[in-house]
């Protein structure tokens, strides 16, 4: 990886930016009252997220059984109700992540060009990044519903990088989890991650990721650094 090159970055959303686990929690656990189920930890939660809202709340429906899924039918009203709890409480205890508005601020000051790819839907991102007080920094968003397949696949950052004008050649991923490296190594560009976040386990040197950074406002210093 040669930081130098830089011109362009690509920021995961949930366990990179935000911690949005207690509001996913919460709109979860509305969905399966409504089926009387019983409710869901945000613990569990954590590790089930980073795939989309769609495999999210399958893996509540089955209680985290990922070799099973409920019928397509429940599925897709279970995943209409939960759309339209979390679409009205998308930003009540959910925090960004120490750093994380200040260096996206600092990053767009010193002229990079910043994107968000999530594989949450693509107007719940922009919502987040609103209450964040981030939309200014950012200058496009790349969701779960913006393309046709999710990350890992690359189709979604070279989607973004197409909306920043970026060649690949220019391009740093920042993620937090084996999903957001992968993606990275499929579109063929570096990634970094960060020691918090979304891993369901697994700890952040085995991610294989091309550096590990404590914060987003530690970025600035890391492409100076090496200019």
């Amino acid at each position: 990886m040669d930081p130098s090159k830089t011109r362009a970055i690509l920021f995961d959303l949930d366990g990179t930016l935000v911690d949005s686990a207690p509001d996913l929690t919460a709109a979860v656990n509305r969905v399966l009252a409504e089926r009387a189920q019983g409710p869901v930890s945000e613990a569990q939660v954590r590790d089930w997220t980073g795939d989309g809202t769609r495999r999210l709340v399958a893996r509540a429906l089955m209680g985290g059984r990922d070799g099973e899924e409920p019928p397509e039918e429940a599925l897709d009203g279970a995943l209409e109700r939960f759309i339209a709890y979390y679409s009205e409480a998308v930003y009540v205890h959910s925090r960004p992540y120490p750093g994380a508005v200040e260096g996206l601020a600092q990053l767009a000051r010193a002229g990079m060009r910043l994107a968000v790819v999530t594989n949450k839907p693509r107007h719940l991102a922009d919502a987040i990044l609103a209450h964040m007080g981030a939309a200014g920094s950012i200058d496009t968003v790349v969701g779960g519903d913006s393309t046709d397949t999710r990350k890992p696949d690359p189709e979604p950052l070279r989607l973004a990088m197409e909306g920043l004008g970026a060649a690949s050649s220019t391009a740093l991923m920042v993620g937090d989890s084996a999903t957001d490296v992968e993606a990275a190594r499929n579109a063929g560009i570096p990634v970094v991650c960060v020691p918090y976040g979304y891993r369901r386990g697994v700890a952040v040197e085995a991610l294989g990721a091309d550096g590990i950074i404590e914060a987003i406002t530690e970025l600035p210093s890391l492409l100076r650094g090496a200019a």
